[in-house]
């Protein structure tokens, strides 16, 4: 069986490509990348890629919607070269893709939502369309759409692929708290916000926190704006050496092996993949109190979440790291993630895509 992973997007950063990657590492079926021509991969080993004509990724609205339809025909050939072949779209663009294909009278189709999008009514349309096709990333993904029930039904949650964790640097008491984010350098991860937190904290407490940033911007000008503001806000506020912006780095194992506290600060992440690798590394997770950490973080066992966009909250809750026990209360175990590896998530869509193909 093969799958066509669409993305519609010119290179392969992003959680989730990750997530792909993850999946094809379970071996359970094999799988393609659909990216728009010309696009790159930079991950290690690549994926076998098939190029379709352009779409932004990423987009919901009326010209790449129209534009779709075109993509949607070149993938209909594709699909019908060989009945063990599976559409399923991953972004706003693969969603779109996947109604026209839906419209065009394709069964092998399937589509993950991935995003937390401002036209809610759309995603429940899409959802009635595709039916059990469609499929959310956690419960409070379906909350924040209008759909929730309080289960897991009618989800599947993204996952990690299997990692070398590079050895703990064992915790000195009297250092400071090794604060660490994850992510691409756009503004909707909100690194502003710890920063701003950073710089609400008393000169003694924030003299115990060190916060370390691995993380490229995503290509575009207005992340690599971004990245200039968040330097530049570093130094207006009297931050430099308890900040350091690393940049892109080949895997995430050497900073979580120095990191005490995994920082999730996106209003609705939708399921991090950072969050998921810390947690399996043994590291604690500070999220936002919004998306997908509403159903894997538990406060006091693994992490802890703070009101979503709010900087004087993360503030407190940095605070509460240096002046009480809370760090050393916390203890996130590996064993509670298996939900969430690639192999049990690889299963999970092996048998959706064999209902859809009737294999």
């Amino acid at each position: 069986m093969e799958i066509l992973h669409y993305t519609g997007y010119d290179d392969d950063r992003g959680g989730i490509v990750s997530v792909v990657h993850a999946l094809a590492s379970a071996g359970r079926f094999g799988c393609v990348l659909g990216m728009n021509p010309g696009a790159v991969q930079r991950r290690m080993p690549p994926l076998r890629a098939e190029f379709f004509p352009a779409l932004a990724g990423e987009l919901i609205g009326p010209g790449n919607g129209w534009r779709a339809r075109v993509t949607a025909r070149a993938v209909q050939a594709w699909l019908r070269a060989d009945p063990a072949r599976v559409f399923h779209g991953h972004s706003r663009a693969g969603l779109l893709v996947a109604l026209w294909l839906d419209q065009m009278g394709e069964r092998r189709v399937v589509a993950s939502v991935h995003c937390y999008g401002r036209q809610r009514w759309f995603y429940r349309w899409a959802a009635r369309r595709l039916g059990a096709r469609l499929r959310w990333l956690s419960p409070a993904m379906k909350d924040y759409y209008g759909v929730g029930d309080g289960t897991w039904a009618g989800c599947v949650p993204g996952c990690a692929g299997p990692t070398t964790p590079a050895p703990r640097v064992a915790r000195d008491e009297t250092a400071p708290v090794r604060l660490v984010g994850i992510g691409a350098l756009v503004r909707w991860k909100n690194w502003h916000l710890v920063t701003a937190a950073l710089a609400l904290l008393p000169a003694p407490v924030r003299a115990r926190l060190r916060f370390t940033h691995i993380g490229a911007a995503d290509g575009t000008a207005d992340a690599a704006a971004y990245a200039a503001q968040l330097r530049r806000r570093s130094e207006a506020a009297d931050l430099q050496g308890l900040v350091e912006w690393r940049g892109e780095q080949p895997s995430s194992a050497g900073v979580l092996a120095e990191a005490d506290v995994v920082v999730v600060a996106s209003d609705h992440e939708p399921f991090s993949v950072a969050m998921l690798e810390a947690l399996g590394a043994e590291v604690p997770v500070l999220a936002a109190d919004s998306g997908g950490a509403r159903d894997l973080i538990r406060t006091g066992e693994n992490g802890w979440l703070f009101a979503s966009g709010d900087a004087a909250a993360l503030a407190g809750c940095l605070r509460a790291l240096v002046e009480t026990p809370a760090l050393r209360q916390v203890h996130p175990r590996p064993e509670d993630l298996r939900r969430f590896t690639a192999p049990v998530v690889a299963a999970e869509w092996e048998k959706i895509y064999r209902e859809v193909s009737g294999a």
